[in-house]
């Protein structure tokens, strides 16, 4: 539950709420970690009363007794049995919504939750709204009438980590809505957890009951009295420190926000929505010497040989705590402002949330494709930052204790940030901005932000890894391709070049138009390569390649020129070089200083032909050889009890083996962000059934590992499993560039409906035998041209149907059917293009 960059919890299948990450608290922001009992912040309750009977309470939880429901330890199942927990959940989630239904023997109702948040793509600010919503409905099962209260409870956690401080509570009451804020004062402004939190119950006549502490006696007065007596206790819960002379906050302060409701028969329903909302400004930068993230890496570590020269820069910087802060400040002074906009705004957030999610499964799609792409959509809040200013970066990796690496970690972005770049290009374009800012002066780019976008870290800086030129180019680039902003392009285009030719003058030592390996010094950071390796080098093809592409659209003949005898030689090497008449090998380095080759197989041999298909470039090497080469790696990689591994060797049986000394085995490992990325060159190359193999195969596993919201690599909620988005596009067979659309679905002959992004929106594709539509959803889809190879046979006698769109030509060949119009078409909601034969 939350939004992007503004913190999250957890909505988890036993009713309680965990992982609480929205006070700038570690792991995810620099702030103390939370120490208090999750279960504590936020919990429901229900009361109720069949006419004639007593009342009783039960708490919509699976209660492990300890902590549950404000009660310290387990005393409530002694001294106060009229409030027991619930006896089964049905849980089922799907981003961004959970839905809970609660049963319990003795209780006359049936209890069902819908839990969600806005994620809303193409709208960062509403898509960042410090937020969730809980919509209850509560159905009778009794024939006689019974009283029910639903209350939502939360506890204020402000200055959870402070001795001195004083409760600030309010009730909060507007249009529509009505509740609490929580907060507190006699605290320093600008510490990580100072800031509000709060509920409203969407309902001008709900009642309150602010302060309370203990058990008794708020639970008694719950019990007795069919609403809350709207008591405002905070005064009470503040204390003075005779020793000080300070005020000093109790231990525990409590608020509920409850609905009542008569239901006089079997069938009647309460339904009833509450926001919880909160507003923890002070998200402060990482600093120098702050070592609780490690370091950046392996090879960003200072004790990595050659790295001896980076243990005394980090002092260089400054240490004056600097406040990142989150973009939903830009908007909002405290929570009850953020709890009066999303009243206000609820239909439209909540409709448009749903639009989006529901057309996604709106699909032919196999089911568990789907969720599988839609479960990493979760990571745009478990490990994003969004600050004040609009910079944008995802963690590469989080743990319940520490984050790793840093944000936009460039070598695991080429992978993740394709969900960006999609659903939000605005800020895949921030990003990418951010580490044009932080670009060396030599052309080389740094590995990753350090939770800081005012100050390059020397480690990060340390220009080590040498993907990461080429993998920076390529995605400004495919920022362009797919957003087709060309006042973008224009201001990046010295920066790729700069990174370019870097690579050229300072990387490639024998002037082959490759870069040359040297060891371990790519985002596989235990993979020793040398000379010709595949892995980097086909990523340097696409980059070079899709500079050519933009050099063409800016007139820049001698950037083009340039770049076009680079991938013409640097092709014809690595071709000559490193296919072994099966598969491109680990490494080649015939001539140079190891003067040997590496035959592993690794599964990212051709990942650049999987870069080059999602912006529409030609294949950067020869087509069989590539197919050849990607049934070598589900041959030899693949293992069904186990996954996709990263890298095997001729007469492996079952492990390769590692030396004794290394420090992680990535060889035998299976990377879900690889394996996510390889299933979509899989199906992009036409072995879609060996694709979706790889694709059920990581689903089911993660399932059966119940960390189905939380892929593991360098740390829980993983950066590079947003990869998964490029399904999406495969099976469309989706190619984009600068409004250049074209359309070769790969899921087969029966037809399909898939739904794809656009710059501005998102729109369905759909294809039944004989006929291809195109339906606007949402925003608006601007093209130059689109071409479709359907599977309708030979594109011939065909015709077009379009609303309200001028200007459309259809031309048709022998195997492809393509649009075009004058400049650039735009496409509307509602709106349909449809193209069927005669």
């Amino acid at each position: 539950m939350g939004g992007i960059g503004c913190g999250w919890f957890e909505a988890r299948q036993d009713g309680t709420f965990q992982n609480w990450n929205i006070f700038n608290n570690r792991p995810l922001g620099r702030g103390n970690h939370f120490s208090l009992h999750p279960h504590t912040v936020l919990f429901f309750v229900v009361r109720f009363q069949v006419e004639g009977e007593d009342p009783a309470l039960r708490l919509l939880q699976i209660e492990e007794s300890h902590d549950s429901a404000a009660f310290s330890g387990h005393e409530h199942q002694y001294i106060f049995p009229w409030l027991t927990g619930v006896d089964r959940i049905e849980y089922s989630a799907s981003f961004p919504f959970v839905r809970m239904n609660f049963a319990e023997a003795s209780m006359p109702l049936e209890i069902e939750l819908e839990a969600w948040s806005p994620f809303i793509p193409h709208d960062v600010k509403n898509s960042s709204l410090p937020m969730a919503g809980f919509n209850f409905r509560v159905r009778s099962t009794c024939a006689k009438p019974v009283d029910v209260s639903l209350m939502a409870c939360m506890r204020n956690t402000v200055g959870y980590d402070l001795k001195y401080k004083s409760y600030q509570n309010r009730p909060v009451k507007g249009a529509g809505y009505s509740g609490f804020e929580l907060g507190g004062a006699d605290m320093d402004a600008t510490h990580a957890s100072f800031g509000t939190m709060g509920i409203v119950a969407l309902s001008e006549d709900a009642t309150s009951y602010i302060g309370w502490e203990h058990p008794h006696p708020y639970y008694e007065r719950v019990l007795r009295e069919t609403r809350l007596p709207d008591l405002d206790d905070t005064a009470g819960r503040n204390y003075l420190d005779k020793e000080t002379g300070r005020t000093v906050a109790g231990t525990r302060c409590f608020a509920t926000v409850a609905q009542f409701a008569r239901l006089q028969k079997e069938g009647d329903r309460l339904d009833q929505e509450f926001l919880a909302t909160w507003h923890f400004p002070n998200n402060h930068a990482r600093l120098p010497g702050d070592e609780d993230g490690g370091p950046a890496g392996y090879l960003e570590d200072v004790d990595f040989p050659g790295n001896e020269a980076l243990k005394d820069e980090s002092s260089t910087a400054t240490s004056e705590p600097r406040i990142e802060g989150h973009f939903y400040s830009k908007f909002f002074q405290n929570a009850t402002e953020v709890a009066e906009y999303a009243a206000a705004n609820r239909a439209s957030l909540y409709g448009r949330t749903r639009e989006f999610h529901d057309a996604f499964f709106d699909s032919t799609v196999e089911p568990y494709i789907l969720d599988q792409v839609n479960s990493h959509l979760n990571t745009f809040r478990t490990s994003s930052w969004l600050t004040r200013e609009g910079n944008f970066g995802i963690l590469e990796g989080l743990s319940p204790t520490k984050s790793f690496a840093g944000l936009g970690t460039t070598d695991v972005a080429m992978y993740g940030h394709v969900a960006a770049a999609a659903l939000f290009p605005e800020l895949d374009r921030t990003l990418m901005r951010a580490h044009k800012y932080f670009q060396n002066e030599n052309g080389s780019v740094i590995h990753s932000i350090d939770q800081n976008f005012d100050w390059k870290n020397p480690r990060e800086a340390s220009a080590t890894r040498l993907d990461m030129p080429a993998q920076y180019s390529y995605m400004v680039l495919r920022g362009f391709f797919w957003s087709g902003d060309r006042a973008y392009l224009e201001e990046m285009w010295p920066s790729v070049k700069r990174a370019l030719e870097y690579v050229l003058r300072e990387r490639d030592y024998n002037g082959d138009c490759l870069p040359d390996m040297e060891g371990v010094m790519c985002s596989y950071d235990n993979f020793p390569m040398y000379g010709v390796a595949p892995y980097v080098a086909t990523q340097w093809l696409v980059a070079v390649a899709s500079a050519i592409k933009a050099a063409e659209i800016l007139g820049d003949d001698e950037a083009r020129d340039r770049y076009q005898k680079v991938l013409t030689a640097g092709t014809s090497v690595l071709e000559q070089k490193t296919w072994n008449g099966t598969y491109y090998r680990l490494y080649s380095d015939e001539g140079g200083v190891r003067g040997d080759v590496d035959e592993g197989c690794m599964t990212d041999q051709v990942i650049g032909e999987w870069a080059a298909n999602l912006v529409g470039l030609p294949p950067l090497l020869d087509s069989e050889r590539v197919r050849s080469a990607l049934q070598s790696v589900m041959r030899m990689n693949y293992k069904a009890s186990q996954g996709l591994r990263n890298c095997q060797w001729p007469g492996d049986a079952f492990l390769h083996d590692v030396a004794e000394d290394c420090w992680v085995d990535q060889a035998n490992t299976c990377w879900t962000g690889v394996e996510l990325a390889f299933a979509s060159l899989l199906i992009y190359k036409g072995l879609y059934e060996e694709g979706a193999k790889v694709i059920k195969n990581v689903d089911d596993r993660y399932r059966r590992w119940g960390l189905y919201w939380d892929h593991q690599e360098f740390g829980g909620h993983y950066f590079r499993p947003m990869s998964a988005w490029s399904i999406m596009h495969a099976l469309l067979g989706l190619e984009i560039q600068d409004g250049h659309y074209t359309f070769a679905p790969k899921i087969g002959p029966d037809g399909c409906k898939i739904l794809f992004m656009t710059a501005d929106g998102y729109a369905h594709y759909s294809e039944s035998p004989g006929a291809v539509e195109f339906r606007v959803i949402c925003g608006q889809w601007q093209f130059r041209s689109v071409k479709i190879q359907p599977a309708l046979g030979l594109a011939s006698n065909f015709q077009l149907k379009v609303e309200a769109i001028s200007g459309l030509n259809l031309v048709t060949g022998d195997q492809f059917v393509e649009l075009s119009g004058d400049g650039l078409m735009t496409v509307a909601p509602g709106q349909v293009i449809t193209i069927s034969r005669l």
